[in-house]
């Protein structure tokens, strides 16, 4: 009778230690599975070692993170253990995607070693918001991690991209896309290749010939923010004519220019048009094109039209120096297309034929005196700035102030203002003497088509000890609005680097052009060179 009391009172105990402690403690699981520890360790990060191990391990991660890591270990895993990521976005900027599982993957393993799953975001970047990784072995719940995507760049005062998506993001050539974007924040937003500016929200029907990156860049006084997504495109419709032109040149007078069908069959009679400067010609700007084999290609004339500019050698290159800009001096800038003219040939400009790709008829070329703007010659005319203000003289190399050095080899060699974050710029335009009151003056350039700023940059090898400068290309327009573009950083002393920018978006803009460098958190040593900087403009 006493053992029996004391196995009641046992008992007791038992049941009463289950109920206060179960609820915290126990995870019931149904057909007599028990918890596992086949996983430990997973982790998140921005990388792997070749181990699997994380690298920067992180539950924070930004829209244009490129690949978010999980890394994981196995635990004496029997073979063929199955181990499931998954990973949901649970909500955030992105609204109508909450809940919505964005990453499902498995692996098989054995033993004990590290796993790792890459994350790679969907077209247009991670949306901003909250999200959960949840892993699993054998089909048992293993642990959930739970992370945030943030916007750095908001963070910096530069523009949110919240949205940008390619509906499909797959399609055969000749078929359209539309691309679809939001912005807030930005003065500006554009949108690369061969778009140019956009508004801050809207889409944008697209047919691209072939595989494309889009970029979408919004600026504003604090900086740029940019997002990619590429555009994958197949095979063109079979069975259909493809007319391209090949080339366009000048003899004597007349324009001649090539014309080739790349299509499967036989073109129907076309017509071939010309512009010039966007004009369609009131005489001779049309040219007939009789039918096309596969494979053939024809030269041809616009034998009513002459070319009325006296040119003497097409595409010819010009700068500051060579070309008396000033006389086209107007309302405080110049306009150096007036000494150059854009001709456009287009095959089946009256979509006479049914082509399988419709977007590859024009060729675009400039002739006449062609803009080439070599900005270091002109360093000493430039106005400076830096950091703090107005930066009066040239300085030295040691100025705490920042300052810049023309050199002997004629590169040009700029030095931020010795703070954290420092910075010196100089501003160039067309400089002249005004006739009247003899005074220096800087008047703005009208952006030509086709320009590119070309530069060489690097730090002296004499900058050991320096953390990084970066360089950037910055527009000033009319009304004193500063427009930085995407900048590049350099690191090794000694080195260099060519670095080029499409300025077809600013195409028509009047601005001056600033050259900047940037110090890092550490502003000691940075001496940074451009062995060149010129603005040029391109032929083809």
């Amino acid at each position: 009778m006493r053992n029996l009391r004391v196995y009641l009172l046992l008992a007791t105990v038992m049941v009463t230690s289950l109920v206060i402690a179960g609820p915290a403690c126990i995870k019931i699981r149904t057909g007599g599975q028990q918890p596992s520890t086949l996983v430990s360790d997973a982790i998140l990060a921005t990388g792997v070692d070749p181990e699997s191990k994380p690298v920067n391990a992180s539950n924070t991660f930004y829209v244009d993170t490129e690949v978010i890591y999980l890394s994981l270990k196995l635990n004496t895993a029997p073979a063929n253990t199955q181990v499931m990521a998954k990973m949901t976005y649970l909500g955030g900027e992105a609204s109508n995607l909450a809940n919505t599982t964005m990453f499902n993957q498995s692996q098989s393993g054995q033993g004990t070693r590290y796993l790792s799953f890459a994350i790679k975001p969907p077209p247009g970047g991670f949306p901003q918001g909250d999200y959960q990784v949840a892993v699993s072995a054998n089909g048992l719940e293993q642990v959930s991690i739970p992370f945030k995507v943030q916007n750095l760049q908001a963070q910096k005062g530069w523009p949110m991209i919240t949205k940008f998506s390619a509906t499909p993001d797959t399609v055969p050539a000749g078929q359209s896309v539309t691309l679809s974007w939001v912005v807030s924040d930005a003065t500006r937003v554009t949108l690369q290749p061969a778009i140019g500016t956009i508004p801050n929200s809207g889409t944008r029907s697209v047919t691209p010939t072939m595989t494309t990156t889009y970029v979408i860049t919004a600026s504003n006084d604090a900086g740029a923010s940019k997002r990619e997504l590429t555009v994958t495109v197949g095979a063109p419709v079979a069975g259909a004519p493809d007319l391209i032109i090949t080339d366009v040149w000048i003899e004597g007078l007349m324009i001649y220019y090539k014309v080739k069908n790349i299509g499967a069959v036989d073109s129907t009679p076309t017509t071939t048009n010309l512009l010039v400067d966007n004009l369609f010609p009131p005489l001779g700007g049309a040219s007939f094109v009789d039918v096309l084999k596969p494979g053939q290609e024809k030269t041809l004339v616009f034998s009513s039209y002459q070319w009325p500019y006296g040119l003497g050698s097409p595409g010819a290159g010009g700068g500051v120096g060579g070309v008396p800009w000033a006389i086209f001096h107007s309302a405080g800038y110049i306009d150096p297309s007036l000494i150059n003219h854009v001709v456009k040939v287009c095959a089946d400009a009256k979509n006479e034929a049914s082509e399988g790709l419709e977007t590859n008829n024009c060729m675009i070329k400039l002739w006449g005196v062609l803009m080439d703007y070599d900005l270091l010659p002109l360093a000493h005319l430039a106005i400076w700035k830096n950091s703090s203000g107005n930066l009066p003289d040239f300085g030295a190399e040691g100025s705490s102030s920042g300052a810049y050095i023309k050199m002997s080899d004629g590169g040009l060699e700029m030095v931020p203002e010795q703070v954290p974050q420092g910075w010196t710029q100089g501003y160039w335009g067309f400089f002249y003497t005004d006739r009247e009151t003899q005074r220096s003056m800087n008047a703005a350039i009208k952006i030509p088509a086709k320009t590119k700023f070309i530069a060489r940059v690097g730090l002296a090898a004499s900058a050991q000890g320096s953390d990084g400068v970066t360089f950037k290309l910055g527009l000033k327009d009319l009304s004193d609005t500063n427009n930085f573009l995407p900048g590049k950083t350099m690191t090794v002393p000694g080195q260099f680097e060519d670095w080029e920018l499409d300025l077809s978006d600013y195409e028509g803009q009047k601005v001056w052009f600033i050259l900047r460098v940037e110090a890092g958190n550490k502003p000691d040593k940075d001496f940074a060179v451009w062995q060149e900087a010129r603005l040029k403009q391109v032929s083809d």
